[in-house]
């Protein structure tokens, strides 16, 4: 049965969708602060807080795009040197290890996210963004990383089940366009 469209489009950008307008609105920001703070000498007392959380959500969607990659943390050099079973076995243990952390820092997250949504704490100077969005990010981009872990997990099984190579490099895309 074939994916819908929808899916297969959202399954190979959802980082770049989510990433490229956070990226974006981090630079608008940044150049009108800039511009307001050398012209008018004032900025946005929310620009910097904003900005920063945007990074934040940024890096972590990155990291799962770089795991879809296979181009993030990676010792490939010397895991091709390995025996192809040790390589598998070392990148099943990549795979529960970025697991484990997931379910550790999202747990771990809820509590501040609750924290500051029952507080009705706002971002300073801007009573429209809710400070509870900004610690969002680690469980929402956790879940995006774990199904991303899940992905490679699958197709390295599968290529030890059909006797193929295990892709221990990068795969093609501007991290190996050097």
């Amino acid at each position: 049965m074939a994916k819908p469209k929808w899916l297969t489009y959202l399954d190979k950008n959802v980082e770049n969708v989510l990433i490229f307008p956070m990226y974006f609105f981090m630079m608008m920001i940044m150049a009108i602060d800039v511009i307001r703070r050398n012209v008018v000498h004032t900025q946005w007392a929310w620009g910097n807080y904003v900005c920063i959380s945007l990074f934040v959500w940024f890096s972590w969607l990155g990291c799962s795009y770089n795991i879809k990659q296979r181009a993030h943390l990676r010792l490939s050099s010397l895991r091709d040197m390995l025996p192809k079973g040790a390589q598998f076995g070392l990148l099943m243990l990549d795979y529960v290890l970025w697991i484990a952390f997931a379910a550790i820092a999202g747990y771990f997250s809820w509590f501040q996210i609750v924290r500051l949504y029952n507080a009705g704490s706002l971002v300073y100077g801007a009573e429209w963004i809710p400070q509870w969005v900004v610690p969002l990010c680690i469980p929402v981009s956790f879940t995006v990383i774990v199904f991303r872990v899940l992905q490679c997990a699958w197709e390295d099984i599968q290529a030890m089940i059909k006797k193929e190579p295990l892709q221990t490099q990068p795969r093609g895309g501007l991290e190996t366009q050097v």
